[in-house]
């Protein structure tokens, strides 16, 4: 069970990293998938530093937290991810339910499940092994 968790958390976590580069090193191919745009160059240095560095931190910890005694790491793409949520509530709120929207709110709450799930069993079966 945790050799599967913490392959699914690997596996998230090089999800985030193929964003980050994505993000960082061609922001032109990433505007599409997620409906930004650059208006101006400094707008290019928003999509490389704020998202291409947010899923850079994102799979770091992801990384991180994967590895034995390190779950709770996993505390912080967890936070980060239930604060996107929150704010893609009030997207759907403000702005109305779209395809797009359900789309990446079911990749949110599947990200925040397996972060979650993965962050409660992993810290108990290392303080649990370490018992015995």
């Amino acid at each position: 069970m945790e050799l599967g968790l913490r392959i699914v958390l690997r596996l998230l976590a090089l999800g985030m990293l193929l964003g980050a580069v994505g993000f960082m090193f061609d922001p032109a191919s990433m505007e599409a998938d997620f409906a930004v745009g650059a208006l101006e160059t400094h707008g290019m240095g928003t999509l490389r530093g704020d998202l291409g560095g947010t899923f850079l931190m994102l799979s770091i910890f992801t990384f991180y937290g994967s590895r034995p005694g390190n779950a709770m790491w996993l505390a912080v793409p967890l936070v980060f991810m239930l604060t996107v949520l929150f704010g893609r509530i009030v997207h759907i709120v403000l702005d109305g339910l779209t395809d797009p929207a359900i789309r990446s709110t079911v990749i949110e709450l599947v990200a925040v499940a397996i972060l979650e799930y993965s962050r409660r069993t992993l810290s108990t079966s290392t303080s649990t092994s370490t018992k015995n």
